[in-house]
């Protein structure tokens, strides 16, 4: 039981973490963080906690994933999207051209 105690407050750590960069703000999110992980304490099986510890888990690559695509976004905003394929097999063509002058 001690193991799921330390599982338990290190996902709530890590997900504290990564509120910091939460788009609504801090906090906006911990307090709905603290909120969600007291709904749960009642839980009493170990198979339901180690649910409860998936789903944060699931919740937490959820909120990485959304960190990627924002910085996705950010880089593609600032430098512009990347040329597709069939462009780039032009410019070549335009530059092999060039060459055999």
């Amino acid at each position: 039981m001690s193991s799921l105690r330390y599982d338990v407050k290190r996902i709530y750590k890590e997900l504290l973490y990564l509120g910091r960069d939460y788009p609504l703000g801090y906090a906006y999110f911990r307090p709905r963080l603290h909120k969600a992980f007291m709904s749960q304490k009642g839980l009493q099986g170990e198979e339901e906690i180690k649910t409860g510890i998936a789903r944060a888990e699931h919740v937490k690559k959820e909120i990485e994933a959304l960190y990627f695509l924002k910085k996705y976004r950010a880089m593609r905003e600032r430098y512009g999207a990347c040329p597709s394929a069939e462009v780039e097999v032009e410019r070549q063509r335009e530059i092999e051209a060039m060459a055999g002058r």
